[in-house]
């Protein structure tokens, strides 16, 4: 986080956005702001760093590359399974989503089939925009704290 002196406090942001050139899928520009606590990771560091800098009443649209965002496709996060190991093996195929439980952390992350035979699934344990440009418009409409 850019600005430290602001960890801790609550951003109260409007905004919207996606993937560059695509779109907006992430739409919270209208209706009550979202509640963002600075330095506490909720969001992509590349949103953290501008909320951090900006001022109440202010709008920016800002670009935020991979690095920033949710990292580069990491080749060793695509793993093949045997369709045994799991419970809903046969039901998997190409585009399957489902929440895999972390052994290290215990937390359940997202992860897709990429590809699938008779006896295995390609599994995809890249969160699903690595290696995504974003572009978000913001608004700061409060900091407290």
């Amino acid at each position: 986080m850019k600005n430290n002196s602001r960890f801790g406090q609550a951003a109260f942001v409007h905004y919207r956005g996606g993937v560059e050139g695509e779109e907006p899928f992430d739409d919270r520009s209208s209706g009550d702001p979202v509640k963002i606590i600075l330095g506490a990771g909720a969001v992509i560091p590349g949103i953290e760093d501008v909320l951090s800098e900006m001022e109440v009443g202010e709008e920016r649209t800002v670009t935020v590359a991979p690095e920033d965002a949710y990292g580069r496709h990491d080749p060793d996060g695509v793993q093949v399974y045997p369709r045994t190991m799991f419970p809903f093996g046969d039901e998997l195929e190409v585009g399957s989503a489902f929440k895999w439980t972390n052994p290290a952390s215990g937390m359940p992350i997202p992860v897709r089939v990429i590809e699938a035979t008779d006896s295995t699934v390609k599994v995809d344990f890249n969160h699903p925009l690595a290696e995504k440009t974003l572009v978000y418009w913001l608004k700061l409409e409060d900091l407290v704290g």
